[in-house]
């Protein structure tokens, strides 16, 4: 079921496949959305508003040598992690039901969190969002335009087969916070000017409207969430074989067990 990823707690090394390359996703203090409830949403982080959000750093943030080349341009890699069931009622006039994230009533949800880290060395550079409409909508819920169907979500039973519980979901991208001590110290991009700067990274989190995949009728069990950034190709990057993340899991009523061993965010693959 699944592919096993074994991390090494803190800044060290993960091992793919058997092999053992430098660890770039542990950070020590990260800024999220500061919003704690189902339904809301901290604009002003979301959004830099006033203040830059604050940076991270890493003692050694750099992939594997053997990896280095192939990071010219943009490199896409996600992460999810903290997971949760929930069961929560919408109404008909509820942001997720106006965003088409779900339809009223009482559903059972698999909440997580999503982060995107450019890994490359160069900067995605989307632009104003109003320049271009055939790439994003307007989320009534967040506030501000998303890029269509960025991420992708899909979740697996234990013999690998699709249950039915999926989800594109619409993403702004910006300058959350650093991971690279060689990246720039200022953000550039945030939801009226979207982008990943390279080092740099963006996340979602569980609690945001949309952020997870609709659970109603799933029986409890083994399961494999398979998340996709860049799903459909919409940012050129020099390297697309680790866009997609696996993470094993139980689900036992409200419960969820991670089989996946992490210390952080899982990364799937090396370039």
């Amino acid at each position: 079921m699944g592919v096993l990823l074994i991390v090494v707690a803190g800044i060290g090394m993960i091992t793919l496949g058997g092999v053992a390359v430098d660890n770039p996703f542990t950070v020590s203090d990260r800024s999220t959305d500061t919003s704690t409830t189902p339904g809301s949403e901290g604009t002003a982080d979301e959004e830099n508003a006033a203040t830059p959000p604050p940076t991270t750093t890493e003692s050694d943030p750099e992939p594997s040598d053997d990896h280095v080349e192939d990071r010219t341009g943009v490199n896409f890699v996600p992460g999810v992690e903290d997971f949760s069931v929930s069961t929560e009622v919408f109404d008909e006039s509820s942001p997720d039901v106006e965003d088409g994230f779900v339809t009223p009533g009482e559903h059972r949800l698999l909440r997580f969190d999503m982060i995107i880290y450019n890994m490359g060395d160069a900067d995605a550079e989307l632009g104003r969002p109003e320049n271009r409409p055939d790439l994003f909508e307007y989320s009534e819920s967040h506030g501000h335009a998303h890029l269509k169907g960025f991420n992708n979500y899909i979740l697996l039973d234990e013999s690998g087969e699709r249950t039915g519980a999926v989800r594109k979901q619409t993403f702004c991208l910006r300058d959350l916070y650093q991971t690279r001590s060689t990246a720039s110290n200022s953000s550039q991009f945030d939801c009226e000017y979207q982008g990943i700067s390279a080092g740099w990274a963006d996340e979602y989190d569980a609690s945001l409207p949309g952020q997870y995949i609709v659970i109603d009728n799933l029986p409890d069990g083994e399961y494999t969430l398979q998340a996709t950034t860049n799903a459909a190709g919409t940012i050129d990057e020099t390297c697309d074989d680790d866009n997609t993340v696996r993470v094993d899991l139980s689900i036992n009523n409200d419960t969820v067990t991670v089989h996946t061993p992490q210390s952080h965010y899982v990364r799937p693959s090396a370039c």
